[in-house]
């Protein structure tokens, strides 16, 4: 989860196409399977976690915070899941859960599985971490890559050609 959450972290603050690319393609290649295939869903929008929703997220952080310090700080933040992972308070020890073990978990639970299982996740990751898993779990990754950069950056990063990935792309399913 880590390495993808710094992937996250210099996409959004990389404005230009040909670093972000490097950035895709270096990613790409350092990434096992099947955390590669994971994150591959999640930045073109083919992972889908249902469970994950916006409201489901405040009501953790303002559980945990002051209410009102989350809402003047989300007011002026403006995204949900930079000032959740910027508020959220402390972290318990441990491993940081890898891609695949917080993607397999959140699709395997139940809805009302979801508030302690995100928790938990939340309180072994950094911020950086946290972020990720946040943008991950609610689908909106909005990092300046969409799923046609992705595509480019993997077709390049593996020598194949764009337009053959693109043709079998939407007959594989994720972790692919």
């Amino acid at each position: 989860m880590q390495s993808f959450a710094r992937l996250l972290e210099r996409l959004s603050t990389t404005p230009a196409r040909k670093p972000k690319l490097k950035l895709l393609a270096d990613w790409l290649w350092q990434t096992p399977d099947p955390d590669r295939g994971w994150g591959l869903a999640a930045l073109t929008g083919a992972l889908e976690l249902p469970a994950a929703r916006p409201a489901l997220i405040r009501a953790l952080i303002e559980a945990r915070v002051d209410p009102v310090l989350f809402r003047l700080s989300y007011d002026y933040v403006g995204d949900l899941a930079e000032t959740v992972a910027l508020l959220w308070p402390g972290a318990d020890p441990g491993p940081a859960p890898s891609l695949t073990d917080v993607v397999e978990a959140l699709r395997a639970a139940g809805r009302a599985d979801v508030p302690a299982l995100l928790a938990g996740f939340l309180s072994r990751l950094d911020a950086s971490g946290r972020f990720a898993l946040l943008k991950l779990a609610t689908g909106a990754m909005r990092v300046g890559a969409g799923p046609r950069l992705v595509r480019i950056a993997l077709a390049e990063r593996f020598g194949l050609a764009v337009a053959e990935l693109e043709e079998v792309w939407h007959g594989i399913a994720p972790p692919y």
